[in-house]
């Protein structure tokens, strides 16, 4: 059992593609532009222009796209079970039922928001990992303290924030590595997890979580004893080893961006919805 073989959200993969060399902020901001779109379109045609965008990164910055979509596999049985419930507890006036069961109906506009929503988390999820496979840790956070630094002249301690953020996006594959030791080591013991009822195995994960969170405040107290012994401050009177520079590429995918927005917009606001 590797739990951490299918954890991409947080891992970078280096390379020296044209996705690879944008610029950190050019990279955000396009993926904040994406994730906003997603959030307002319900039509098929605009997902599957999605797929087509995802797919060419994808193929340009020579990411696997098995890779890229492994991370989706501990997420399946939720979705699995939101489409579930949106397709026999969601319905409108005047909506079809495909098939009923016992106080349960199924309608068809049950079925298209089911459709919508799994494809929503998923363009959601695949768009941001792939931010993280194509960005560096510190590049990511250059990118997010030079997009926030504007907000310092209200107050807002934007490094600190930016390094609670990036903290916690390290932590998503420290913890599941720890979670993989911890089964293996249960599973020596001769903790069997694939038997039994649900409240079994629901009982058989206690020595798995109890370690795993004592574990998990643990590195979080040694974190926070290595900053104060090397007198962190925060962002104060800190500098850049490396200044970020946006050049022509940058230009070019942000117009390309802005191109991709509008039309997607357009679709949204002509092609009316699927529910």
């Amino acid at each position: 059992m590797e739990l951490t073989k299918n954890i991409t959200l947080g891992v970078y993969l280096p390379g020296n593609t044209l996705i690879h060399t944008l610029d950190p902020r050019t990279k955000i901001v396009a993926t904040a532009l994406l994730i906003t779109l997603l959030l307002f379109i319900k039509s098929y045609l605009a997902y599957v222009l999605f797929l087509i965008l995802i797919i060419a990164i994808l193929i340009i910055a020579t990411i696997p796209p098995g890779y890229a979509f492994c991370g989706l596999k501990p997420m399946l049985p939720i979705l699995l079970l939101m489409w579930i419930f949106q397709l026999f507890l969601y319905s409108t006036p005047g909506a079809t039922v495909i098939f009923s069961w016992w106080i349960f109906s199924a309608t068809d506009a049950g079925l298209h928001m089911g459709n919508l929503i799994s494809m929503r988390v998923l363009f959601l999820f695949t768009v941001t990992t792939i931010l993280t496979l194509t960005t560096s840790i510190v590049s990511l956070t250059d990118g997010l303290e030079s997009l926030l630094n504007p907000l310092k002249k209200i107050g807002l301690p934007t490094q600190e924030l930016v390094m609670t953020m990036i903290i916690a996006l390290r932590f998503v594959l420290i913890l599941a590595e720890e979670l993989d030791k911890i089964i293996k080591a249960q599973m020596a013991r001769g903790v069997a997890f694939d038997r039994g009822n649900f409240i079994q195995k629901t009982r058989n994960l206690f020595p798995v979580f109890l370690p795993l969170f004592i574990n998990a405040f643990k590195r979080a107290e040694e974190l926070i004893v290595a900053m104060e012994a090397r007198s962190y401050s925060g962002g104060k009177g800190r500098t850049k080893m490396k200044t970020l520079h946006m050049g022509r590429l940058d230009l070019l995918a942000g117009l390309f961006m802005l191109l991709f927005s509008v039309l997607v917009v357009y679709l949204i606001l002509t092609i009316p919805p699927a529910i």
